[in-house]
């Protein structure tokens, strides 16, 4: 099985006025979004998501 076809390990939290940034980004790579619990989370998310020698990403794998 591919990793990036796994759950989540853990669900994602995000309150309404809460300190995080949490959000889904849309991934042209994996042509679905990906869960981000940060803006460091999510500025990576667009660099890999650009990257052409990257073929997949997975949202907390581990």
């Amino acid at each position: 099985m591919r990793f990036e076809t796994v759950e989540p390990v853990r669900s994602f939290s995000w309150r309404k006025y809460g300190r995080g940034f949490a959000g889904w980004y849309y991934s042209v790579t994996v042509r679905d979004h990906v869960g981000y619990e940060s803006w460091l989370e999510r500025d990576r998310l667009v660099l890999l998501d650009r990257d052409p020698q990257v073929t997949a990403i997975a949202s907390q794998p581990f």
